[in-house]
């Protein structure tokens, strides 16, 4: 009995702290992490704020947790896409496309994520979040070295360019003055000799929106 007690509350507190950090996720995706206040999460959440500093040291370490779980959740598309019997271009491209279509289904949010200013913390968890993205293209870009399908000088800050061109590009839905969204792709060239596929292409949101109503059947 004892034993079936504490399974139960194990399994309680797990929910509480996944309802906290599901909490904490829609808040940014609505306003960002201005939005994410520990009152406000503790209110979507339906407990106390006390409870909240049960699982959580502060607002940093929730957010960090909630960066730190869509990142794993992106790595595991573009390794999957890595491993699939795609051509090495066509995985690059793919991965690209992926990932920023993605990101436009919430820009709040990856804009959070990924550029809203943020303590020291944050900003470590970050820099490791885009290390593991890095990782992923990079083994894309080396398969394509090795079968003769791209060509660079150093794999490393090829690997960061495209990177950088994926996350970049969320910033442009949240400008005001620019309903478009960038989702699909042209040629571009790293270095002076890697051509590789982003998102340059602009399609006016209202589309997007009129796709996704149509979708949900709103």
């Amino acid at each position: 009995m004892s034993y079936k007690r504490s399974s139960l509350m194990q399994e309680r507190m797990e929910q509480n702290r996944l309802s906290i950090l599901q909490s904490a996720r829609e808040l940014i995706t609505q306003g960002g992490f201005k939005e994410a206040s520990i009152q406000a999460i503790a209110e979507r959440a339906g407990v106390s704020t006390g409870l909240v500093y049960r699982y959580f040291e502060n607002k940093s370490q929730i957010l960090i947790e909630v960066l730190s779980a869509a990142i794993q959740h992106e790595v595991g598309i573009l390794v999957s896409i890595a491993g699939s019997d795609l051509s090495p271009k066509l995985k690059l491209q793919k991965s690209v496309t992926t990932f920023v279509k993605r990101a436009m289904n919430s820009p709040q949010l990856a804009y959070s994520l990924m550029f809203e200013p943020v303590d020291p913390e944050m900003e470590h968890e970050r820099f490791r979040s885009k290390q593991l993205l890095k990782q992923s293209i990079k083994e894309i870009l080396a398969e394509g070295k090795v079968n003769g399908e791209f060509e660079f000088e150093d794999l490393n800050t090829a690997a960061l360019g495209v990177v950088g061109a994926m996350t970049f590009v969320v910033i442009e839905p949240l400008n005001p003055s620019r309903n478009v969204c960038l989702i699909r792709t042209t040629r571009i060239t790293l270095s002076n000799r890697l051509p590789i596929f982003v998102l340059t292409q602009y399609i006016d949101r209202r589309e997007i929106q009129q796709h996704r109503h149509t979708k949900t059947g709103t």
